[in-house]
């Protein structure tokens, strides 16, 4: 099969295991696919595929609905505090703990659902959270959180993929999982994109 395969990836995603694993099976399955990686941000991940801008992409859900997607992962959390907050010394944490903190915010209305969930909202005695700055990627959010105007809760690798000075990683008991995802359009007819799903699928399998 040839043909150009255009994949999105949010944040760190293209660099998972799991992920560098399917495009290998990809190559060696249809070396003469040409395969594109781009980085999409929290604002891009609601718009990219139904513009089709790309043809697949590897995101975080929730998704946004008219997605098909494939589970890929599933992996702890962790919260995002600026490195002086006292808190950081008494990880791990609960939620509860972290009740009084403001958590950075997302920029459109669109990410309303997929940031409540990220953010715990409500929370498990049904308070609210409450917002702060908007940020509309992971730059603008750990700049947020290093400069101690808010929190935010992130999948476990971000401390290997984002370490920043000012930012400080802790364990939080109570998070739920986040799982990860290969997304694409459901009326998606595009050969590579078989391919890919194809090679993803026996990836899953042998693991």
């Amino acid at each position: 099969m040839r043909g150009c395969l255009r994949i999105g990836a949010i944040g760190g995603e293209a660099f998972m295991p799991y992920v560098t694993a399917i495009l290998a099976e990809l190559s060696a399955q249809h070396p003469d696919i040409t395969v594109e990686i781009r980085s999409i941000n929290f604002v891009e991940q609601t718009y990219v595929l139904h513009r089709r801008e790309v043809d697949a992409a590897f995101l975080r859900p929730p998704l946004p609905p008219g997605l098909r997607s494939l589970h890929l992962a599933t992996g702890p959390r962790v919260a995002c505090l600026p490195a002086d907050d006292p808190l950081v010394a008494q990880a791990p944490l609960t939620l509860a703990q972290l009740s009084d903190r403001v958590v950075v915010d997302v920029p459109i209305p669109e990410l309303r659902e997929w940031w409540d969930y990220w953010t715990v909202n409500p929370r498990p005695d049904g308070r609210p959270v409450r917002y702060g700055p908007a940020a509309g990627d992971m730059e603008a959010l750990l700049s947020a959180v290093a400069r101690g105007q808010a929190i935010a809760f992130l999948p476990a690798e971000a401390r290997h993929d984002y370490t920043r000075r000012g930012v400080a990683y802790v364990d939080v008991t109570d998070l739920p999982l986040s799982t990860s995802s290969l997304a694409w359009l459901t009326d998606q007819d595009h050969p590579p994109v078989a391919a890919l799903l194809q090679a993803a699928r026996a990836v899953l399998q042998r693991n």
